[in-house]
């Protein structure tokens, strides 16, 4: 819900009044008197919408549209000005930069502020949720594929289908007993193979089966990223 709303204006009585006609509408109005004033108080807390002017003391509303833009392109501005046609080249210069805004001319009645505000309200509570797909890539090296190991590989197919959509992961299950040159150093498999290929993080199970609740954490905590998990059993 659109709650958070920032007043940038130089002029009080204007700021006043939207104060009065959002409060009024439950609104949480918080005003700067210049564009300096309005970036820090938007550093300090992410405004749901943004009310700004053009011609003000110090930096104008086109550049402090760009720096607050700088801050955080998703920002929802809404430039209301008397002196868009003296302004109009430079709109139309930062629109084509790629710089999102909407515009409107002063005088607004306290209808159309409302209606701006309702409308960012709406637009938020409908927005879906932003999910980022994540990855795995999970190898495991075991010894030899015995009944105990692929028990194993059962346990950690069920937690991976679990946590990730079909697609999202991937297992890969390399029988280490078949490697030429195999041998056993400082609690890692020491073959050409492996020392090439094996990446980091590595989980060092070596047959030590009571730590598969450990690697399903492991894998637990990297449903919250995206990267490669590699086990040694």
């Amino acid at each position: 819900m659109a709650s958070n709303i920032l007043v940038i204006d130089d002029d009080p009585a204007v700021r006043s009044a939207f104060k009065l006609i959002l409060e009024d509408d439950s609104f949480s109005v918080r005003e700067a008197e210049n564009g300096l004033q309005g970036i820090e108080m938007t550093l300090a807390e992410r405004p749901d919408l943004i009310f700004l002017d053009l011609r003000m003391p110090g930096i104008d509303g086109v550049e402090t549209l760009r720096r607050l833009k700088a801050i955080d392109e998703t920002l929802n501005v809404y430039i209301v000005t008397a002196f868009a046609t003296e302004y109009m080249e430079q709109l139309k210069s930062i629109h084509e930069e790629g710089f999102q805004f909407e515009l409107a001319s002063k005088p607004l009645s306290s209808e159309q502020i409302r209606n701006i505000a309702q409308i960012a309200r709406t637009a938020l509570s409908q927005e879906a949720p932003r999910v980022t797909p994540h990855k795995l890539v999970l190898t495991l090296y075991v010894v030899s594929l015995n009944s105990e190991t692929r028990g194993l590989v059962e346990q950690i197919t069920a937690a991976l289908a679990n946590l990730y959509d079909p697609g999202y992961w991937v297992l890969n299950v390399v029988e280490v007993l078949g490697m030429p040159e195999k041998a056993l150093e400082k609690d890692v498999f020491a073959t050409p193979m492996l020392v090439r290929d094996v990446p980091e993080p590595v989980l060092k199970l070596l047959g030590d089966l009571s730590r598969i609740p450990s690697v399903i954490a492991a894998i637990t905590t990297e449903a919250r990223g995206v990267g490669s998990q590699t086990i040694i059993v």
